[in-house]
């Protein structure tokens, strides 16, 4: 059937070779294998009654690793039965120790909910109380649960602000902490994995103190770094188990390419008009599709462009979803949209996570989700009973196009790093202080969990009056708690409020230096689907004014970037060319915005702004360019300027195939004499304060890296340089200048 709908699309008028490869996947069921003996059969009862009646070897091996006390990250793709690898050994041990208890974190409400409705049907008559502790429990809930429950199912937030700091009300649990069970590990990687690394230590820590060193399991989508990265989030050494990375059911996966609408600059269509036709393909045929778009504005972008054409008798089956609805909101989308009142729903990767959401027949991605592996997770979100088609759809910026370039890479086995950066001193911080007002600080034992700068921290935290030293330990000071001031989310980052100024309605609030370019006076900002403009921004009083209004353009910031070396932390030579990690200070300025048309992204207007210069601390990697390397550059006319400014954005692009991260958290300069290194150079940084360990992940695979990006550039049919290769949509100086020749002379000469 779906070979039949592609057929009809490529017969309409709107086709126009948009396809760039059609991949037909076998289904492949891996062998199974019984049970173990040891586990009970009130147990193996349940799920024989849920028609689980035998193991993968994935699981096999991940339930004797548990049973042998190991901690252990399972990497396997979705669909492959990670819940029930870990759910087997833990209610097992619970059922023959009546004292243990165990812990399950989830990133979203959403999955919490759903993964409790499991966790019920296999724990069913085994007399193991269990429940879900969240900010929408109700009190007298949460009392039964802290004196009652063995399995307690949290997202992080609720147990960085009311577990942890209320830890004498969990005595009893956390005395018989056995297990602690983070699912969907992947998803918690720069600023967010950095904080959950602190939420994790100070878990260790209050568990520790009452007698208990419980194993750690990890469920995650495949890394290129599983135990380095379960070692940085946890700080405990993990076994690692993979499972088969292939779907049970046949599924089509097509590669989508916009069409070209002007040949002279490589202009595309707009991959959400193009996605729009699509999806009505898919409608046609009934078919119930889930389609993911990254960011929350082209979620509600592309949910208006659907609905506006649509016919009525269909928009009830089209829904928008992502975070910032309300969880009553959410949870009815996700009822319609499991029981079937809904075919279509446009999403973030809010529900690319394992909740159930029924059977689905396609998937839609409507632009680079930021990993190979988030292609694989959305794409396994349809076609888990029969088969599925996926299509994805790029866009027209240097990373998307790669993948239209060389659509064999999806399969080709490259995996990305994922990072976090537990000694980020503007995230470590803060959470010290948490962990003095649970427990005293005692720096000869805390520094096992917060590592040599512990006692520094404690010194300066006493100087400033928010500890008080008695004998060797600090005891937290201050009368007010600490965790409320800690986003888990953000950097240290004032939040500002989005106001809608004839109603005073708090739209959504947001980072400061998000406000800075996505909220700058006369910003079009999106929020459910209706478009605001910026009336006004005031950062000393953290809000800004919006007004609701129609407009049939979107708008980028346009920001120069200065940067400054503090100290060099590692260096290397690779090939010709000397390669630095470190610390640098960045000087930001948003100088004006250009608009563009959301139809196609072709600009329609430049405005200057006057905004405050943003100046942060952080991570980056450099390297120095000798004037010997430029010889063939200035021999064939090109620019040393408009060369590096070339290869500088074009890294910066490439990136999101090294490291899980977006485009926007990584920052690039390029400097043809630099008055730090004296030399011509490219500086690479994470756009965090502190940084995550972005940089530092392309510092490491340098090589990777800069093959790329030579790739990218070379493989694009323009002539002189367009948003598919080396423009970047944020550059302060609008891609000027900008050599493509010269990019490609001085990057073959490198890789040589």
């Amino acid at each position: 059937m779906f070979k039949v709908i592609i057929d009809d699309l490529k017969r309409d008028e709107n086709y126009h070779g948009q396809f760039v490869k059609i991949f037909d996947i076998k289904g492949n069921i891996p062998k199974r294998k019984a049970f173990p003996d040891f586990v009970d059969q009130k147990l193996l009862y349940n799920l024989s009654n849920l028609g689980i009646e035998s193991l993968y070897d994935h699981q096999l091996e991940v339930i004797n690793h548990i049973r042998n006390n190991e901690n252990v990250i399972i990497t396997t793709s979705s669909s492959s039965g990670k819940t029930i690898a870990f759910d087997v050994p833990i209610l097992n041990e619970l059922i023959h120790n009546s004292l243990s208890t165990a812990l399950y974190l989830y990133p979203t409400k959403a999955l919490t909910q759903d993964q409790f409705e499991k966790l019920s049907d296999f724990s069913k008559d085994l007399h193991i109380n269990s429940g879900v502790y969240d900010g929408d429990t109700p009190k007298t809930e949460r009392t039964y649960l802290r004196k009652n429950a063995r399995i307690i199912l949290a997202n992080p937030d609720i147990l960085h602000l009311g577990i942890l700091p209320n830890h004498m009300n969990w005595s009893k649990f956390f005395s018989h902490l056995k297990f602690i069970v983070v699912d969907e590990a992947h998803y918690y990687s720069g600023v967010l994995g950095s904080h959950m690394s602190e939420v994790m230590r100070r878990l260790r820590r209050v568990s520790n103190y009452y007698g208990a060193y419980p194993q750690f399991i990890l469920a995650s989508a495949t890394l290129q770094n599983p135990e380095e990265f379960s070692y940085r989030l946890v700080g405990e050494r993990f076994t690692l188990v993979s499972g088969s990375e292939m779907l049970p059911n046949r599924r089509l996966f097509a590669v989508f390419n916009p069409s070209v609408i002007d040949q002279s600059t490589n202009l595309r269509k707009s991959m959400y008009k193009e996605a729009i036709w699509v999806i009505q393909g898919l409608m046609k045929n009934n078919l119930k599709t889930i389609v993911f778009v990254k960011s929350r504005r082209g979620v509600e972008l592309l949910t208006k462009m659907l609905l506006s054409s649509t016919g009525s008798a269909q928009k009830g089956l089209i829904s928008s979803y992502r975070a910032g609805y309300t969880s009553d909101t959410r949870r009815e989308i996700e009822k319609k949209l499991k029981e079937g009142e809904l075919h279509t729903v446009i999403t973030t990767n809010a529900l690319e996570l394992g909740i159930d959401v029924g059977e689905l027949d396609a998937t839609v991605i409507v632009g680079y989700p930021g990993s190979i592996s988030s292609i694989m997770q959305q794409s396994g979100r349809s076609g888990r009973k029969s088969e599925s088609i996926t299509v994805f759809i790029t866009g027209s910026n240097p990373i998307d196009q790669y993948f239209s370039k060389d659509p064999n890479y999806i399969f080709s086995n490259h995996i990305e790093s994922i990072t976090i950066n537990p000694s980020n001193p503007y995230i470590e911080m803060p959470h010290v202080k948490c962990a003095a007002y649970e427990i005293p600080i005692d720096p000869d034992i805390d520094v096992d969990y917060f590592g040599s700068d512990i006692r520094k921290y404690a010194n300066k935290f006493e100087e400033e009056g928010y500890f008080e030293k008695r004998m060797k330990r600090y005891f937290y000071a201050s009368k007010d708690s600490p965790h409320a001031q800690v986003n888990l989310r953000t950097s240290g980052e004032e939040q500002i409020e989005l106001v809608e100024e004839t109603t005073g309605t708090v739209l959504e609030r947001i980072p400061r230096n998000r406000a800075l370019e996505e909220t700058f006076k006369g910003a079009v900002y999106i929020h459910l689907a209706e478009t605001y403009i910026v009336n006004e921004l005031h950062l000393s009083e953290n809000y800004a004014l919006l007004t609701r209004h129609d407009t049939d353009y979107y708008t980028d910031s346009l920001a120069i970037d200065s940067i400054w070396v503090e100290q060099v932390l590692s260096e290397k030579k690779f090939n010709i060319i000397d390669i630095f990690f470190g610390d640098v200070l960045v000087q930001e300025v948003v100088r004006g915005f250009v608009k563009k048309q959301f139809e196609t992204g072709k600009k329609i207007g430049t405005e200057a702004l006057e905004l405050p210069v943003i100046k942060f601390h952080t991570k980056a990697f450099w390297f120095t360019i000798d004037n010997s390397l430029f010889k063939r550059v200035l021999k064939e006319g090109e620019d040393i300027g408009g060369t590096i400014h070339a290869v500088e954005h074009s890294i910066v692009a490439m990136m999101p195939l090294i490291v899980v991260c977006d485009r926007n958290d990584i920052g690039g300069v390029s400097h043809p004499l630099h008055p730090d290194t004296g030399k011509a150079t490219i500086f690479i940084y994470d756009g965090v304060e502190g940084g995550v360990g972005l940089s530092e992940k392309g510092y490491e695979r340098i090589e990777d890296l800069l093959d790329s990006s030579y790739n990218s550039i070379v493989a694009c049919p323009c002539k002189e340089g367009c948003p598919s290769c080396i423009y970047s949509p944020k550059c302060g100086n609008e891609n000027n200048p900008l050599s493509k020749k010269g990019a490609i002379i001085l990057l073959e000469d490198i890789l040589k």
